[in-house]
């Protein structure tokens, strides 16, 4: 189990791979957009905030 910080830095990747691979994988990268909304639902958040979150850090 990830402790909040290292699952916004999971969300934080997820959100960068589905950027950048969008174009390439789209299926992939729809599936990461997924997962990180995901993990950052578990914390009552969505993924803007918890991106926010992550740069305060």
């Amino acid at each position: 189990m990830q402790t909040p910080q290292e699952d916004l830095l999971i969300v934080e990747a997820l959100v960068e791979y589905h950027s950048k691979r969008m174009d390439v994988q789209p299926e992939r990268a729809a599936r990461a957009w997924v997962l990180a909304d995901g993990i950052a639902a578990s914390h009552g958040l969505e993924i803007e905030d918890a991106l926010r979150q992550r740069a305060e850090v």
